[in-house]
């Protein structure tokens, strides 16, 4: 454990003497950021969001004719002989049953929508961080939102250029 953080140390401050050297640039980009105020992650997010809306209401209308058949149970119940009242309890719990697992299925799909939709963007932007980094003469570029950056200066800071250039990229 030791040798370990003796070395990250070393490396660590390696890297710090030739930073100060002037020998490469360091920059870093928030991606999630980028991914969030991007045009195509915003059109990604309201496509999702109306989608979601939609299964929504085709669910919440199913969900309302449970109500009623609950309703209906509660009220006339005690005036049906058991066949009757056990048909219907019966009917309804399957309805209930497969209401619930529509719900989980089309929560299942959107959120791999969405998690494909976003991997293909954050690709996208990766490789213009790439871009930039070669452009600018960047010798590394890290990724702030995973946490790994606290501070940085703003200069450093390429999310701006990032989203900008993946913006006119998806208008040609």
């Amino acid at each position: 454990m030791k040798k370990a953080f003796a070395i990250a140390f070393l490396v660590l401050f390696t890297l710090v003497l030739k930073a100060e050297a002037g020998e490469f640039k360091i920059a870093y980009a928030d991606l999630q950021r980028a991914l969030n105020e991007c045009d195509a992650g915003v059109k990604a997010k309201d496509e999702l969001k109306k989608e979601a809306q939609k299964i929504e209401n085709e669910l919440s209308a199913r969900q309302d004719e449970l109500k009623k058949l609950k309703d209906e149970i509660d009220k006339k119940g005690s005036l049906w002989n058991k066949d009757t009242k056990d048909a219907k309890e019966k009917d309804l719990e399957t309805k209930s049953q497969a209401l619930q697992k529509e719900f989980m299925r089309y929560g299942d799909e959107l959120n791999k929508k969405r998690g494909k939709r976003e991997e293909e963007i954050i690709r996208e932007l990766k490789d213009i961080v790439r871009d930039i980094a070669k452009e600018k003469g960047y010798a590394y570029v890290l990724e702030y939102s995973m946490g790994g950056i606290i501070y940085g200066p703003q200069d450093a800071d390429m999310t701006k250029d990032v989203i900008e250039t993946h913006n006119k990229g998806a208008k040609k």
